[in-house]
């Protein structure tokens, strides 16, 4: 391991500052790590110098969260989260930090839990100490102005209002509310206007500017938070305004908050909560209250039991479960509640058979904890998970930057330096009695059910304060409770047998030369087209396989998708309690149907890969439908057609763009309605079907020959005797529909939850064709430079919604620009708010002087240039380029070439006639998604120009029907065309084998 500099460490430790350098990191981790203990305000850090990185961050987490929050104010941590964006006495203007980052190819968020408050940034490489100059003020001087006050408030309110049709929000916060009642767990972490202006009208309240402040000042201590910082500076240099900067933190040296007691306790234990959940959902979830178990690391006892009781293997809970055709999912583990409590969670998945079975579910659930806790701990179950947790952590590559550091900083409080990336993911040693202790918390007096069905008859229920979530609370029957009094072995039941996927052999293949910038096509026959790339930059035992087995028979219909859809889950199902073995070893594998055929993809550690791929091949042929498995496989799909519509408004009109502008989509009614009439018989007369003319497109990338990626091609060829499909028919795409020029189109729905307060629009904008290099990297231009400020301006000035993004959108053979906005307010209203922000980007473009402008084209640059992290980024990446057909590896280098070109009047230009709201040449297609608020509103000023009478060039769809007729009349636009010929991507098989290129 490289370390700082032995002079750089004895300064700063002549300084006072305590550093360490010996932490335990991934073998191939090559960045070098300090550890910094500031004696001023007692602030801990920990610096990362990788000089290879191109993007920087940095991340700081406070051990403080909503659970602090004063009970008259209930959300200010969060609001405290939110303000400490809008300006510091340094950067007063309130998007100086957001700004400067979009402005240098950069990005941030924060969150706020229960405990940890939680912020964090990525950069350009170049730009981090400028970035962490404007961070790292969050924690020294905010401002905290009234005029933000204000409107961020109504953010929280948006953001709160945008979670109160979302089941995971109302389950978790009733499962609270229902808690102990002493304990501040049960408090309202997000807040409101309600809750943070209540202050105000208590006897003696604050304004909640001057509540936000006070809180600030008494919990945000420079002893309760961790830095980290990543860039590719020296240690040492990095070090010296890392702590000047951070120095400046005052502390107050308050101790990180405690919670003692539990909130699963007294009153909440031994009980039943019943739920009626917005979606049709029907799940069982049997909950323990533990302690926090943090301290117990080096072992991870309740990682020994998650993953038994979570298995899936034969004999498993969850097998049976699926055989009694009961259950589809079962998941396992503890969750730390905060500091000082925990909690560990069976949740189940039901289908509707199994709903009528919950008591003896937990009867099952129970038999098996019995039996496990019968066995004792076993050494050699313990050996295979700490084996495998070490060659995961021993093999684990780089990740987001921003993420990374998001992640250590929050570890960084729960773990000694040395474990502060180890601490969370390696098993060092068995302790058999800590192991046996968390078992034995499993039993039914520490235990509270909750009992999730969309069927629940709610008469005379109660109603939730923060949700208005209807639900029950009952005692445990006395069947039950005798029942599991007296639990008896279950002889289908017991613990998995021995892992045979354990990979024996992690070497790594390293290859010798010049790195290959993209896959080469090493196998081309009227069946089967061959990528391949030998990993040359990561250097993990691991590899991706993505298949795709393309034939018209998958989407040739709304039928055809569907049957499509059952067959692929059927055949995951099927294979489930094989895989899961896999799965557990670092073995991926997942089955999904596209609109142009089924598309296969396994990876992980590659020496068992093709042992695994060969399994799923054969069941793709040999498929069996299961009666009793059709029934709850259908059941679930339908389940997804149902809920769509209860999604979130701004998904579904992301989804209504597609759908008006895609030349094929089935919608979920459609689906629904042709699932309905569907037996197990249709779907095992389809498969010889689907099957029986393919084109199988591969790519095969990481720590694998050439010549055993062909090897597994004629394996599969071997198992599955492929037709070739006509050569027309290999390359087919479902093209884009061309909005004509000068044409408004707006499609409006009501969103069909009466109870979803929000309405949404998605304004979206044809610009050019794809293959139209200019005007596409114009396009990409313009995106950059509008992101910032469509969120300034819409969110935070405006305050429309908590949901505001604005984006590039690629379709085939299309360039597209679209905002979109998720409020309370008539999607007419926010279509009028979007286009004077569209008209109002003519001044900004124009007052945008030559230094911006060239920031904007920088980190154009360096988005398109930006390394791959891992192979799993590298593999999407080449995938795109292979899926779209086009094979054009080098769009993202030959766009950033391009930028360099564009100057300020081209693209005003560009801005003129494709995307300025009094363009003539304007193609434009807004969706209108319509929610109760808007709908019991009065209509906005301008909403009478929606109505039958539209003016020239405006196009209403305010119906289905509509919408076909339109999209009838409307053009094509280009099918792919691979921008390079198959033969230049190419080299032959024998060559390959022999490693030879021609």
């Amino acid at each position: 391991m490289t370390l700082p500099q032995r002079n750089g460490v004895d300064a700063l430790e002549r300084d006072g500052i305590k550093t360490f350098t010996n932490i335990m990191k991934p073998e191939l981790d090559d960045r070098t790590y300090l550890h910094l203990h500031l004696p001023s305000n007692n602030l801990q850090a920990l610096l990362i110098s990788d000089p290879t990185t191109d993007k920087a961050a940095a991340a700081l987490d406070v051990h403080v969260g909503h659970l602090s929050d004063p009970d008259s104010v209930p959300g200010l941590a969060h609001f405290c989260e939110h303000l400490l964006f809008m300006g510091t006495e340094k950067f007063p203007e309130e998007n100086e930090y957001s700004r400067f980052l979009a402005e240098h190819g950069g990005s941030s968020n924060a969150f706020t839990s229960a405990d940890h408050t939680n912020y964090y940034f990525d950069v350009k490489a170049e730009s981090l100490k400028g970035a962490f100059d404007r961070f790292i003020q969050f924690f020294v001087t905010p401002l905290f102005s009234p005029s933000c006050t204000e409107r961020e408030l109504l953010a929280v309110d948006s953001e709160h209002k945008k979670n109160l049709q979302s089941d995971g929000w109302r389950i978790h916060q009733l499962q609270k509310d229902l808690s102990e009642e002493t304990h501040p767990y049960r408090k309202f972490g997000t807040g409101n206007a309600e809750t943070l202006k209540g202050a105000e009208s208590s006897p003696g309240g604050r304004n909640v500017r001057d509540e936000v402040v006070a809180w600030y000042r008494e919990h945000y201590s420079a002893n309760i938070m961790r830095l980290v910082v990543l860039g590719k500076e020296p240690i040492d240099q990095m070090a010296d305004w890392v702590i000047a900067q951070s120095k400046l933190i005052p502390s107050s040296g308050r101790p990180v908050p405690a919670f003692p007691g539990h909130p699963l306790s007294g009153r909440a234990l031994q009980t039943e909560i019943r739920i009626k959940p917005v979606k049709e959902i029907r799940e069982l979830q049997i909950n323990f209250a533990f302690p926090d178990l943090t301290e117990l690391y080096l072992c991870k006892p309740s990682s020994y039991v998650s993953h038994l009781v979570g298995h899936e293997s034969e004999g498993s809970i969850l097998a049976l479960l699926r055989k009694l055709g009961w259950a589809r999912e079962l998941s396992a583990g503890e969750r730390l509640g905060a500091k000082g409590f925990g909690f560990f969670t069976i949740s189940i998945t039901l289908t509707e058979e199994g709903s009528k079975h919950s008591e003896e579910i937990i009867q099952l659930v129970f038999q098996y904890i019995d039996t496990m806790k019968k066995a004792g701990p076993l050494e050699w179950i313990y050996e295979e998970s700490k084996n495998l947790a070490e060659a995961f952590f021993r093999y684990s590559e780089k990740t987001s930057p921003a993420g990374f550091v998001s992640r250590v900083a929050g570890q960084l409080h729960a773990y000694p330096p040395a474990h502060a990336l180890s601490g969370p993911r390696v098993m060092f040693e068995m302790d058999k009695q800590s192991i046996a202790d968390v078992m034995e918390r499993l039993n039914p007096a520490n235990m509270s059910i909750t009992f999730i069905n969309s069927d629940f008859d709610t008469t005379g229920w109660s109603k939730a304060a923060w949700y208005g979530t209807e639900y029950v609370v009952q005692p445990l029957s006395d069947t039950l409770r005798q029942a599991l009094s007296d639990i008896k072995p279950n002889p289908q039941l017991h613990l998995p047998a021995r892992n045979e996927f354990i990979p024996s052999d992690l070497s790594i293949r390293k290859t010798i030369g010049e790195k290959e910038t993209r896959p080469t096509i090493i196998m081309d026959t009227p069946t089967i087209r061959l990528w391949h790339k030998k990993d040359d930059t990561f250097w993990v035992p691991k590899s991706q396989a993505l298949i795709s087995f393309k034939t018209p028979l998958a989407y040739a219909s709304s039928k055809c998708a569907v049957l499509a859809q059952l067959y692929v889950r059927l055949l995951e199902d099927a294979l489930n309690e094989y895989s899961y073995f896999a799965h557990v070893a670092g073995l991926s594998m997942s089955v999904r149907t596209n609109t142009e055929g089924v598309e296969l993809n396994v990876g992980g550690f590659n020496q068992k890969l093709h042992v695994l791929a060969a399994k799923i091949v054969e069941a793709m042929k040999n498929l069996k439908v299961d009666a009793d498995r059709f029934k709850a496989i259908k059941e679930e799909i339908g389940r997804s057609f149902k809920n769509f519509s209860l999604e979130q408004p701004y998904s579904q009109a992301a989804y209504y763009v597609n759908y008006v502008t895609q030349e094929k989509l089935w919608t979920p009614e459609e689906k629904l309605q042709v699932l309905e009439g569907l037996t197990a018989s249709d779907v095992q007369a389809y498969i010889p079907s689907l099957l029986s003319q393919l084109h199988i497109e591969a790519l095969i990338h990481g720590n694998t020959e050439a010549e055993e990626a062909i090897d597994l091609m004629k394996m599969i060829e071997g198992i599955l005797p492929i037709t070739p499909l006509p050569a027309l028919a290999r390359d087919m795409a479902v093209r884009t529909q061309l909005i004509p020029t000068g044409t408004r189109v707006t499609y409006t729905r009501a969103v069909a939850n009466a109870s979803e307060p929000n309405s949404s629009i998605d304004y979206y904008l044809q610009l050019c064709d794809a293959t139209d290099d200019l005007s596409r990297v114009l396009s990409v231009l313009f995106a950059q430079i509008a992101r910032e400020p469509a969120f300034d301006t819409l969110r935070t000035k405006e305050q429309l919604g908590y949901i505001v993004f604005s984006s590039a959108k690629r379709q085939t053979g299309v360039e597209a620009f679209h905002i979109i906005v998720q409020s309370e307010r008539d999607p007419v209203y926010l279509e009028q708010r979007v286009e004077a922000f569209l008209a109002g980007m003519k001044t900004f473009l124009t007052d945008l002087t030559d230094e911006e402008f060239a920031k904007h084209v920088d980190a154009v640059v360096f988005k398109q240039l930006e390394k791959d992290k891992n192979l799993n980024q590298e593999t999407s990446r080449h995938w795109g380029h292979i899926a779209s057909h086009v094979y054009d590896f080098d769009l993202n280098a030959r766009t950033a070439a391009l930028v360099k070109t564009i100057t300020k009047p081209a693209l005003l230009e560009f801005y003129e006639t494709h995307i300025a709201p009094s363009s003539p040449r304007l193609r434009k297609l807004s969706v209108h998604l319509r929610g109760a608020a808007a709908a019991t509103a009065a209509a906005p000023a301008g909403a009478e120009s929606r109505g039958a009478a539209a003016a020239e060039g405006e196009v209403l769809l305010q119906s289905e029907d509509d919408v076909i007729k339109f999209k009838h009349g409307l053009l094509l636009g280009r099918a792919p065309v691979p921008a390079r010929s198959v033969v230049e991507l190419s080299v032959r098989e024998a060559a390959a084998r022999g490693g030879a290129k021609i």
